[in-house]
């Protein structure tokens, strides 16, 4: 009796054995063992993959404040770093000073322009009491042309005694003080003109006056549009000195430093984009014929194993990577080559970092094989 019990245990003992090895077999964990229980699938493991940018400065600059941290995740038109702008407000400031200068000087242009056609006018038609008056409103006009110009140079000047204005700023400035001072001066000569009367000598004079205040009225608007497109640059500088992320994502790498100088296309910040992630894999050249742009794919997650995804094969590369492998009776001493393929989730509602492990089921080989047979016989028909 004591016999028949120990082989019955022996037996059990045995045959728990074999159970064991059946039931750790069939789990359903990472790496290796996670392929094996699908011999008959074509299983590759890869890993996530994510758009990176990489943010450049456009302008040098001290960095002032850097608004993010590496793992945070943004939004686009966040804030990422702020960048020193004191130069360029500086610049800002000059600018506009050069639009007050040129718009006085256009404004001093217009004033000559109507006393030379007054000054022609009494010319042609002798002088009137009308003729008169709009002789002395010009010189009056011409007299408050001057009073501009006098305080646009006087506020350039000050601004290129502090550094900020440029000395040919400076000397435009003075220049165009110079012309308002003598277009000044032909208002008067014009009224008094008027009140003696003209000969034809002063008639081809008042119309030389006429055309040369229309050449002084172009070069004081191309002044005013460059002192404008200069003011305009400035402030898109200013705008660059704030940057912002592109897109969503997460923050995989800060550079600068609050207070650290940095130079123009200096790399700040690196951001992988949430909105767009695959997978990406390696097939050996032997299983590619299991694998197509558009097949429909089982991809597993080690972060979320008890979860199945779908996915479809978007590309795969042309060139082939060189791949060692161990001497077996399939291969030899021989290297095999493997080929890159993207992978993108069908969909995907769970939350994804670069680098996840990921095991892609491209399908069962035996289906391929059978189709291969099949395909082999209709060619021998």
């Amino acid at each position: 009796m004591k016999r028949f019990t120990k082989v019955t245990f022996s037996t059990l003992i045995i045959a728990s054995l074999f159970t064991g090895c059946s039931s750790i077999s069939s789990l359903n964990v990472t790496g290796e063992k996670l392929i094996k229980p699908q011999e008959q699938n074509l299983t590759v493991q890869g890993q996530v993959e994510a758009e990176e940018i990489s943010i450049n400065t456009k302008i040098p600059g001290n960095i002032t404040k850097v608004k993010v941290s590496e793992g945070d995740r943004v939004k686009k038109g966040d804030v990422l770093v702020n960048i020193s702008s004191d130069t360029l407000l500086a610049k800002k400031a000059q600018a506009e000073a050069a639009i007050a200068a040129a718009t006085g000087q256009l404004k001093a242009a217009q004033a000559a322009k109507e006393a030379a056609i007054a000054q022609s006018q009494k010319a042609e038609n002798g002088a009137q009491a009308e003729d008169i008056a709009k002789a002395k409103a010009a010189c009056d006009f011409a007299q408050e042309a001057y009073n501009f110009a006098k305080d646009s140079y006087d506020r350039v000047h000050a601004l290129y005694e502090q550094g900020i204005a440029t000395k040919q700023q400076n000397d435009e400035a003075s220049t165009k003080l110079k012309e308002v001072a003598m277009k000044k001066e032909v208002a008067k000569q014009t009224y008094d003109q008027a009140l003696k009367g003209a000969r034809e000598e002063d008639k081809l004079a008042a119309k030389a006056l006429v055309a040369k205040a229309d050449s002084m009225i172009q070069a004081a608007k191309g002044q005013v549009a460059q002192a404008q497109a200069a003011s305009k640059e400035a402030s898109t500088y200013i705008k660059d000195t704030v940057i912002t992320a592109p897109a969503d994502g997460v923050i995989t790498t800060v550079n600068p430093k609050v207070g650290e100088l940095v130079s123009t296309g200096m790399p700040l910040i690196t951001i992988s984009k949430t909105s767009d992630q695959w997978i990406e894999v390696k097939v050996q050249e032997k299983d590619l014929s299991m694998v197509s742009v558009g097949k429909t794919v089982t991809v597993k997650l080690p972060a979320y194993k008890d979860q199945q995804f779908e996915g479809t094969v978007v590309k795969i590369n042309a060139k082939p990577d060189f791949a060692t492998k161990r001497a077996t009776n399939d291969n030899g001493e021989y290297d095999i080559l493997s080929y890159g393929v993207k992978v993108k989730f069908t969909k995907m509602d769970k939350e994804l970092h670069p680098g996840m492990t990921a095991f892609v089921d491209f399908g069962k080989k035996s289906d391929t094989k059978q189709e291969t047979k099949k395909d082999s016989k209709k060619d021998v028909k």
